[in-house]
């Protein structure tokens, strides 16, 4: 063996395509499942909000007379809870796009996606206002702001999709939006319940469908099964 056969050796298999591949395969497995880790307690903290703020806002008046909620309890369950969904999603997409560097068309589009939400949802407070300034009563009020958001909600999911090509989020936006156009039929206070069986419950099997999803991948990747 000559000194330089070492330095070849080494240089062979810097430039093995099989070995290349492996490594670049092992390092997209290893981002996917950091991203896929996030996603079970994000829809998880989504499904525990719609199931238990709309059931909230329904019990206000859903077993009347025999059991009214206290607006002010209700109205204040609801907010916390989707707040809180709020704050986990931040906490958990953050960790997930920890040390991943987007390129600038991936991070504008992140970026107008991201303010499309508080813009959608202001849009919506303002049009209500505007329509019950026009005369709208309370009781259509109440159907129109929480199927309106819901609405709003199935459509970006449905964007998502299509823009980072995602099938998953396509049929979770589609459903949603099929919720929020049936559920007004059933009028006040039984859409709120609609919400929370129909609408939570998508974000709940989610959950389940992702965590076997990411999980299974967390084995795979590590050689377990």
């Amino acid at each position: 063996m000559t000194p330089d056969e070492p330095a070849d050796e080494g240089l062979d298999a810097a430039m093995d395509p099989a070995a290349a591949l492996e490594l670049l395969t092992n390092e997209q497995n290893r981002m996917q499942r950091r991203m896929a880790a996030g996603l079970p307690v994000i829809l998880g903290a989504w499904g525990i909000a719609w199931s238990v703020g709309f059931t909230m806002l329904w019990l206000i008046d859903g077993l009347a007379p025999g059991f009214r909620m206290p607006l002010a309890i209700a109205v204040a369950a609801f907010i916390v809870l989707m707040a809180g969904a709020v704050v986990v999603s931040a906490v958990a997409g953050a960790r997930m796009g920890r040390g991943i560097r987007a390129g600038a068309s991936a991070a504008w589009t992140g970026a107008v996606f991201g303010l499309t939400w508080p813009i959608g949802f202001v849009a919506i407070f303002v049009l209500g206002s505007a329509l019950l300034s026009a005369g709208m009563s309370r009781e259509v009020a109440n159907i129109y702001y929480p199927t309106a958001s819901v609405m709003f909600v199935g459509i970006m999911y449905f964007i998502a999709g299509g823009v980072w090509q995602n099938w998953g989020s396509i049929v979770m936006g589609g459903w949603i939006v099929l919720v929020a156009c049936v559920a007004p039929f059933f009028g006040y206070p039984t859409h709120y319940l609609v919400f929370a069986v129909a609408g939570g419950g998508v974000f709940l099997v989610a959950t389940v469908v992702t965590a076997i999803w990411a999980y299974g991948r967390r084995d795979s990747g590590t050689g377990r099964r």
